[in-house]
C-alpha cells in the first residue's frame, strides 16, 4: 500500500480518484502520514497547499505546545477543517486530544439586526438556511471511515443549546466559523472562559467580511473590549485568519 503513496506512480494514483469514497477513505485510513493532497481532497480533509484559509489554524495546531484541553470548532458544515485539524494532530502523532464539532447541520437560524449591511438590507448568504446543504449523518459517516471516529466528538444543534451541555472544562484551540451576530456572542460568551492560559481562538470572519457578514466582526470587537488579548494574525499568511492568545 505504501508503494501508491510514491510520484514515481502519479498516474495510478489520480485514476485512483475515480475509486468509491469508502475505498479512498480506507487508503488514507492506512497510511495518513503519506497521504498525497489528491487523496486529502478526495476525502474532504483540509490542507493549506489547496487551502490558503487553513494556513493560519494549520500552523497553530502544528505547534501549540498545550495540549491539556480538547480542541472545539463551531461551524462545522461538512467537516473539511475539522477533519484538516485531525490530520494534523495525527502527523504528530497525537490521536488522544478530543476534537468537538458543533452545527446545526440545518443551516442558520433567522439573523438578526445586527448581520445587516450598513444599507440596512441582508447578503444573502446570511439568511436563515444557509449551509443546509450537509448531513450529520454522513459527516458521522466520514469520519469514522477515515479513523477518526475515537477522536472526533460531533454536536448537532444550534450552539446556544449544544454548547452549555458540553462537560469538557478547559480548550487548547478553539475555531469559530459561525458567521452569525448571535452565533459569535453564544461561542464567545460559552468558550472564551473554557480556552486556557495560551490557548488559540481563531476566527474565520473577522476583517475581510464584512461585506457579507459583518455582525460576525461586532461582536468579536464588542466581547474583547476591556479584555487583555488583541487580534492577531501570521504576517506571512496570504489569505489570513485572525486569532486571539489567551493571556
Amino acid at each position: 500500500m505504501r508503494d501508491l503513496f510514491k510520484p514515481s506512480v502519479t498516474k495510478l494514483a489520480r485514476s485512483l480518484q475515480k475509486l468509491s469514497t469508502p475505498l479512498l477513505a480506507s487508503l488514507y485510513r492506512d497510511q495518513p502520514a503519506s497521504a498525497p493532497l489528491w487523496l486529502l481532497r478526495s476525502v474532504g480533509i483540509a490542507d493549506p497547499r489547496y487551502r490558503r484559509d487553513f494556513y493560519t489554524l494549520s500552523r497553530i495546531v502544528d505547534s501549540i505546545q498545550r495540549l491539556d484541553g480538547c480542541m472545539m470548532e463551531c461551524g462545522v458544515y461538512r467537516g473539511s477543517t475539522l477533519l484538516g485539524m485531525a490530520h494534523r494532530l495525527a502527523l504528530r502523532g497525537i490521536t488522544n486530544v478530543p476534537l468537538f464539532g458543533c452545527d446545526s447541520f440545518q443551516g442558520f437560524p433567522q439573523p438578526t439586526e445586527e448581520d445587516a449591511l450598513t444599507v440596512g438590507t441582508f447578503h444573502q448568504r446570511t439568511r436563515a438556511g444557509v449551509f443546509a446543504d450537509t448531513s450529520y449523518e454522513d459527516l458521522v459517516k466520514r469520519v469514522h471511515a477515515l479513523g477518526y471516529g475515537q477522536q472526533i466528538r460531533l454536536v448537532k444543534g444550534f450552539f446556544e443549546d449544544t454548547l452549555p451541555r458540553i462537560a469538557e472544562p478547559r480548550f487548547s484551540v478553539v475555531h469559530l466559523d459561525c458567521d452569525l451576530y448571535r452565533s459569535y456572542v453564544a461561542c464567545l460568551e460559552i468558550l472564551y472562559p473554557k480556552l486556557v492560559p495560551g490557548g488559540y481562538m481563531v476566527f474565520d470572519e473577522y476583517d475581510f467580511s464584512a461585506s457579507v457578514y459583518p455582525g460576525a466582526q461586532r461582536a468579536i470587537d464588542e466581547f474583547l473590549a476591556g479584555k487583555p488579548e488583541r487580534i492577531e494574525s501570521f504576517p506571512e499568511a496570504t489569505d489570513p485568519r485572525y486569532f486571539i492568545r489567551k493571556l
